[in-house]
């Protein structure tokens, strides 16, 4: 956060120099509570005696790459979300809204939702490989604690759009850079206060009770300082009759990122709330977040389909009706060449009904999209240079292209088929057209980690297909024996095996086999989403120049 705020206090733009007190002031605030929690609350170097013995070492389950740049991701987008809202409290205590204003919040509100979606997908990717379970996302508190930012950060971004083109929603993207921010501390105090149970709380500490005092405070100092100060903020002096145009698409996407991040928050705290109500913890499981996704998912589609194919001020849409007609008419075979491929009839986790529609929707949505980028090209085929003017505008595209593949990737029902199986040495076993031949345990020390591991002849219609080695894992430092995912990737499927018991002779193995589909997919959807948020920060109209960095050596002595 303070390299963040060094960044902020050098690069800021001429016209944003009159708030820019109130900026200092804000990120200095929040900067000295942090280090007064470090001082008094969780000193990492504060004297002990007498001198504890050595520790434990890194937890086991941590010992994994993508370890290594998942929490800096998380907390780079955390920190970067502190921008937008120290620039929201300026305006409201300055009492107007510039146009430097809105290029800066833009960028670092692109900045922290570049990084968080980098974040939580390597955070997923670690859970699939790292825990046994065949999945990447359980709808776990913390998990939910660090995708409440990143929803929050996309609204932001979108109700930065009707402000940059009709002037309205400025108070709008005060709360949702507020809402941004403050989530960001929710996570930490989650993860850190053990106040609810998850897998992925390694590091509780006594900070809890302290972060909780700063979470009210801050709730109750912003929303008092709203209050008094939103009406300084005046929306623009057209006034704007809300009919079917891009800018209503835009809306309606603000009121489905809402909807969901309560439906998020509220089956996130469910237990708290529960045991002060009734004094009895009742913990909310995927099936309640499962019963909502998939129709404010389906509903984003329609809505980012739809307000790419629409112009501001306009209801007229690109292609008419007929655009939308025969892009589900393309869509019919599309859905049943991937239903077909991914095996839906088998695999189906939501019902079939859902994922059939889901599917539908989302190849629907690509041939939209894949009309419209077709059409910018067309329409600007002439002009040199072109592209480079209209980075925002690829920038949106790939990202919305990537949260629709997303999407079908989720529904491909990553954990679709799976078996249970006890093999001997010797024996071999058939499953979704494969032929799995166990021989025997190998035991093996690869650095700190002991490793018993079963591999697996693959093979199919005879023909041998190399060897898949699920096995456990004993640390120096953990009595208790680790996953180690035996896994081999494909476009359509998974092959993902993991080792559930095994007899100490090494004769005899069980184990559990998936078959996941479509998850390659979730995996590719990441690159698009990450560079369109690069593209569009690369946008030189609205967003980084490269002399706002050089401007702090230039003019200050």
């Amino acid at each position: 956060m303070a390299i963040a705020s060094f960044i902020a206090h050098v690069s800021y733009t001429r016209d944003n120099e009159h708030i820019m007190p109130y900026v200092s002031a804000c990120l200095q605030g929040v900067l000295s509570w942090m280090f007064y929690l470090a001082i008094r609350h969780c000193d990492p170097f504060a004297l002990q005696f007498p001198v504890p013995t050595n520790g434990l070492g890194l937890n086991a389950l941590l010992q994994n790459p993508y370890m290594v740049f998942h929490p800096p991701s998380l907390f780079a987008g955390y920190t970067s979300c502190a921008i937008p809202f120290a620039y929201s409290i300026a305006a409201l205590c300055y009492g107007d809204i510039t146009e430097g204003w809105l290029r800066t919040t833009r960028r670092w509100a692109l900045i922290a939702w570049t990084f968080l979606t980098i974040g939580i997908f390597l955070g997923g990717r670690w859970a699939y490989v790292e825990l046994g379970w065949a999945g990447y996302w359980a709808w776990d508190p913390v998990e939910n604690s660090s995708f409440l930012p990143w929803l929050f950060t996309t609204g932001l971004l979108h109700s930065l759009i009707v402000q940059e083109k009709l002037g309205h929603m400025k108070r709008f993207s005060l709360i949702l850079a507020f809402l941004a921010f403050f989530f960001g501390f929710f996570g930490t105090f989650v993860t850190r206060s053990g106040i609810i149970s998850s897998v992925h709380s390694f590091a509780q500490s006594p900070i809890g009770p302290n972060y909780l005092y700063f979470l009210v405070g801050l709730m109750v100092l912003t929303l008092l300082l709203y209050a008094y100060r939103a009406p300084a903020i005046l929306p623009a002096d057209v006034t704007k009759i809300w009919g079917i145009s891009k800018e209503s698409a835009l809306v309606i996407t603000q009121f489905l990122i809402l909807i969901f991040g309560f439906i998020i928050f509220m089956g996130t705290l469910y237990p708290v709330l529960s045991e002060l109500v009734t004094g009895s913890r009742f913990n909310v499981q995927a099936p309640y977040f499962n019963t909502f996704a998939p129709y404010i998912g389906f509903s984003f589609v329609v809505a980012l389909t739809i307000g790419n194919l629409l112009r501001f001020h306009t209801g007229k849409l690109l292609g008419g009706k007929t655009l939308l007609l025969l892009a589900a008419l393309l869509a019919l075979p599309a859905t049943g060449l991937f239903a077909w491929r991914a095996d839906v009839m088998r695999s189906h986790g939501y019902g079939l009904g859902i994922q059939i529609t889901g599917i539908f929707l989302c190849f629907w949505s690509l041939i939209c999209l894949l009309y419209d980028a077709g059409s910018r090209i067309a329409a600007n085929r002439e002009r040199s240079g072109v592209f480079f003017r209209q980075l925002s505008y690829w920038g949106a595209l790939l990202a919305h292209t990537g949260l629709v593949l997303a999407i079908l990737g989720f529904l491909g029902n990553y954990r679709g088929l799976d078996k249970l199986v006890t093999l001997q040495k010797g024996q071999s076993t058939d499953f979704y057209g494969y032929r799995f031949a166990f021989s025997g345990m190998e035991i093996k020390q690869e650095e700190n980690v002991e490793l018993f591991s079963a591999p697996l002849a693959l093979s199919k219609d005879g023909i041998a297909l190399g060897s898949i080695a699920p096995a456990r894992a004993r640390y120096p430092t953990k009595p208790e024996l680790l996953h180690e995912v035996g896994l081999q990737d494909g476009f359509w499927y998974d092959i993902y095996i993991v080792l559930s018991d095994f007899a100490k002779s090494g004769d005899e193995a069980t184990f559990q086999i998936h078959i996941n589909p479509t998850v390659k997919i979730v995996w590719i959807s990441v690159f698009l989403l990450v560079l369109g948020g690069l593209l569009a920060l690369m946008d030189r109209a609205r967003g980084i120049h490269s002399r706002d960095f050089i401007r702090f050596a230039k003019e200050r002595p």
